[in-house]
């Protein structure tokens, strides 16, 4: 069955953002200047304008058993802010602790699954060798995938909370050649599946693997969508009845990346996303991220942002405006 038989004409398509001036990358964390709540939230307002409140990412980082009590406090202050949270669950304990883990999945979805919108199991475990940004270094990591999102679906089905339960992942140019997607359905399965509300896709067209010429974007944004969809998902057993959930999105600035071209790459992939919401089944678009982390520096790690480290906005921002308020 195509995923074009699961089209649905009242589905909603929600719209997110990573708030903070922080970046991971390959020379390890990028950041600046403290963050500026108040900035923040009246940029925020602005992007909101008179839509549904945007979804908050935001990420916790478990480093094994001792960092349970700390993590849980983190998400329980955040949690009692009333607002829509799209909480990721960061896997990266050098010891490979699988069982405290689970624990402590299950301890984040009953206790605060009912004020958490989404809770993504694990970050970008298909992506190795980059320990600051993504959680494939970490020992055991595809296992605390899967029995992480499994364990989390049984807390909810237990406790009866409403969260939405997830995992996402980087694009791969052939799914079939890794290892990522097999030993996902070898370890996966039925009981894996049923636990799922969403797939996750962190996807940085025109950002990682090389330039794309500007009017092959789209093309090449809906290709990468199609590829998620039709390729590397049914290998794993994940039908079109899963959203897809772009859970991260962006384009830097810096030098030869114009803010100019950050405004039409980022409005180029979204309305990309937004257009293909019903034949692939796509539900949510998240941007990573507000500001920058340090606009002084020309490394792109640092220039994420549509807001520059001063909150002053990019040409990006008023655009994405505008976008949200047309397709909201």
């Amino acid at each position: 069955m195509s995923s074009t038989d699961h089209v649905n004409e009242t589905k909603s398509f929600t719209f997110g953002v990573f708030p903070l001036g922080l970046s991971g990358g390959p020379d390890g964390v990028a950041a600046g200047p403290p963050d500026d709540f108040e900035q923040m939230g009246l940029a925020m307002k602005r992007l909101q304008g008179d839509g549904e409140p945007l979804l908050i990412r935001w990420y916790i980082s478990w480093t094994g058993a001792e960092s349970t009590e700390g993590a849980l406090q983190h998400i329980g202050q955040m949690a009692s802010i009333p607002a829509s949270w799209d909480m990721v669950l960061c896997y990266r304990d050098p010891r490979g602790d699988v069982n405290a883990w689970i624990d402590f999945v299950e301890l984040v979805v009953t206790r605060y699954g009912n004020h958490l919108s989404n809770v993504q199991v694990t970050s970008e475990v298909n992506l190795v060798g980059l320990p600051e940004a993504a959680d494939g270094s970490s020992p055991r990591a595809i296992e605390a995938l899967v029995k992480g999102v499994i364990a989390a679906g049984r807390a909810k089905r237990e406790s009866d909370r409403n969260v939405s339960i997830g995992f996402a992942v980087v694009p791969e140019i052939d799914p079939h050649s890794g290892t990522f997607w097999p030993s996902l359905a070898k370890l996966g399965g039925t009981e894996f599946v049923d636990s799922l509300d969403y797939v996750g896709l962190d996807m940085y067209p025109d950002v990682f693997g090389g330039r794309i010429v500007k009017n092959e974007l789209a093309s090449a944004t809906e290709q990468l969508l199609h590829s998620f969809r039709e390729i590397a998902l049914p290998i794993a057993g994940i039908g079109p009845n899963v959203p897809i959930h772009i859970c991260e999105t962006g384009w830097p600035t810096g030098p030869e990346r114009s803010e100019e071209h950050q405004s039409f790459a980022i409005e180029t992939v979204l309305r990309t996303a937004y257009a293909n919401r019903f034949v692939l089944n796509v539900t949510h678009w998240e941007l990573f991220t507000l500001r920058d982390a340090d606009s002084s520096k020309d490394n792109i790690f640092y220039q994420f942002g549509i807001l520059r480290d001063d909150y002053s906005p990019k040409p990006a921002f008023e655009r994405l405006c505008q976008v949200l308020a047309e397709l909201r």
